[in-house]
């Protein structure tokens, strides 16, 4: 399980830096190839999810079947955890939450780039910077806090569990995190707004971050 969830964060982390710097290399300059480059740039993009989203299912997977051979799980669960709990192992360290938050926004990615003929001009600068960010987490889900590292020596028999301070209802309907994904929404529209000397209000509303539009409208 923990060689699947390595390679597909490494493999995550590859299209992601593809996406950012094909996507940049199409944007600065503008020209016959530069619409291909730009497309197979917002495909790597739609490809990291799928791969973020397979990394998630293997650690939730992981939890359930109490393999504490990965290092995030022993700490994190034990056999005697309730079933809603270990789901919940997912976003209850630091390493989860990350990978939780890593795939926030590759789903924002997703959302966007589906939608990049509403204006792919507009929605290109977006993809570039939302892949700059998922790049950055994903830096540190594969070098600083990786959820998918291997326990050293004797197997133990049982995880620690999870902390008894988080055993509370609220703990599995986990609230969406506020800060890094909101904030990359948010200034890849403005960013992208910039270049046309204008910033979309509809577009911040509908795409981006709400709260920010309704402060632009005061």
């Amino acid at each position: 399980m923990s060689q699947i969830g390595s390679f597909a964060l490494l493999l995550a982390l590859a299209l992601s830096a593809y996406s950012f710097l094909a996507g940049l290399l199409a944007l600065a300059r503008p020209g016959p190839g530069s619409e291909r480059l730009g497309e197979t740039a917002r495909r790597a993009g739609i490809a990291v999810f799928g791969i973020v989203f397979l990394a998630a299912v293997v650690l939730v997977v992981a939890a359930f079947q109490d393999d504490f051979s990965i290092a995030y799980i022993f700490h994190h669960s034990n056999r005697d955890l309730p079933i809603a709990y270990k789901f919940a192992v997912l976003w209850s360290g630091q390493e989860g939450s990350l990978l939780f938050w890593s795939l926030l926004l590759a789903t924002y990615g997703l959302v966007l780039r589906l939608r990049h003929k509403t204006d792919a001009r507009l929605f290109a600068y977006a993809s570039v910077i939302i892949a700059a960010v998922q790049v950055f987490f994903l830096l540190l889900l594969n070098f600083a806090a990786h959820p998918f590292a291997v326990m050293t020596g004797e197997l133990p028999p049982d995880g620690n569990g999870l902390n008894p301070l988080l055993q509370y209802p609220e703990m599995v309907i986990h609230p969406q995190p506020k800060g890094s994904p909101d904030l990359a929404k948010a200034t890849c529209s403005h960013s992208s707004g910039s270049k046309k000397g204008i910033v979309d209000k509809e577009v911040l509303r509908s795409e981006c971050c709400p709260a920010l539009a309704r402060n632009m409208a005061r």
